[in-house]
Order: C-alpha cells, then structure tokens, then sequence
C-alpha cells in the first residue's frame, strides 16, 4: 500500500502559519477556512445552558514528539461531556506560547485536552497559564517527553484527573484544529480558569519544537463566545 506523504509545514518562513493554505489542497481550509482557531475570546455572552463535566479516570499510557509539539496518549475511558454528548479523551499536547487570547492578553502556554465523540467529532478544552510558579501538569509533560521523532509508552504516567480544573466555567466557541489541516467543526471549550508555568518551563516547552508553536488568532467572524458558568 502506497505511504501518503503530506507536505512539512512549520511555524515559521515559508511553512509558517501564513503559508499553511498554500502548502497543500489538504490544508487549504488554513486560508479558507472561516471558523479557524484559535481566536481573541472576547465580546463573549453569558451563558448557562450547556456546563462541562469532567469523567477523567485513565491514565497516559504514551508519550509522542513529532517536532511540532510533545503527545500524552490516554488509555479509553476518560472524557467529558457536555450538550448531551460524551466526548472521550484522545490525549494532550501543548503550545507555547498560548494560542488563545483572552480580552487581548496572551498567555505563556496552552494545554489542548483533545476528545472525540461516538460520530467523529471533536471536542479540545484549552487550559492557560500565564508566567508565574510552576505547572505540574507541564513538569509531568516535560518529564515524559521524547526525543523528537520518537513514541515511548509509558508506565505509571499521569492520571487523567490531575487535569480536571477546579473551575469548570468554559468560553465556548466553533471552531478548527489549530494546525494543518484546520479541520472545522471542532467544538472548543477555553476553561476560565488560568494556571501559572515557570519562566524555566517554558524554555523548555520551545526548546523540544525549537522555538515556539503557537498559531496566531484568526477572525472570529459572525461567531458567538459564551462564557458558560461553572
């Protein structure tokens, strides 16, 4: 069976976020996309209708760097639920910077918890941190991370509900993958609440992709943010 090669793409020059829709037919949804990710959460509503629920009970069984960014593979069970539909949690992964903006303000990492329902879709909570004391759930990150280009399975690695945050008010968005091939249709939960990393985590995070990975915010367009409480 043939191997499907897709074109590299990057962060920066001509493989950066720019050029990210012109690279392939595959990814050309990156420039045409109109319900891209991430985005500047703010003129957002107040809402209630929908909260979040956390059912984290796994833990990651996997650790994967491909050079753009370090995986934590989560064996089946955890997930969240929210709408009436249970999302089961993929796994997480990280940018660094953050690629989400809050009411303007730029964060020093993002965690992306990444679920997928029974149909295929997919769901990503977003966990901020700004500068300050450092993160737990990044030093178990940074402790498990390979060598670029290389998955290890792991034993003993993080339980999934180290990261069920203790607020679970959410700003709530449409929106795509941040990466190609900006797939849309990606239902976004960006939780209220923010953590702090160290100044010495966060050099590191962008030393394992060799310098940041964060993809600019993207117009929200006709979008509704609802700032859904806990």
């Amino acid at each position: 069976m043939a191997t499907v090669s897709h074109p590299e793409w990057g962060y920066t020059g001509d493989t950066g976020p720019e050029r990210w829709g012109c690279l392939s037919s595959d990814y050309s949804l990156c420039s045409a996309g109109v319900e891209q990710s991430p985005v500047n959460l703010t003129g957002y509503a107040s809402g209630g209708i929908e909260p979040v629920t956390f059912d984290y009970t796994t833990t990651a069984v996997q650790a994967r760097n491909n050079g753009h960014t370090v995986y934590l593979d989560f064996d089946p069970g955890s997930g969240v639920s929210v709408g009436g539909r249970r999302y089961e949690l993929l796994g997480v992964h990280y940018h660094s910077p953050g690629e989400h903006l809050l009411d303007g303000e730029s964060f020093a990492a993002e965690l992306h918890l990444v679920h997928q329902d029974a149909d295929g879709n997919l769901a990503v909570v977003g966990l901020l941190f700004r500068p300050g004391d450092p993160s737990p759930l990044v030093e178990d990150l940074l402790g498990l991370a390979p060598e670029t280009g290389v998955e290890a399975d792991i034993g003993g690695g993080p339980n999934a509900a180290e990261y069920v945050p203790s607020d679970s008010g959410y700003y709530g968005y449409r929106g795509s993958l941040t990466t190609p091939p900006c797939s849309e249709g990606v239902r976004w939960m960006v939780m209220q609440g923010i953590g702090t990393v160290s100044e010495d985590q966060v050099e590191i995070l962008q030393s394992l992709t060799h310098g940041p990975n964060n993809r600019p915010p993207q117009p929200i367009g006709d979008r509704s943010i609802t700032a859904v409480a806990g």
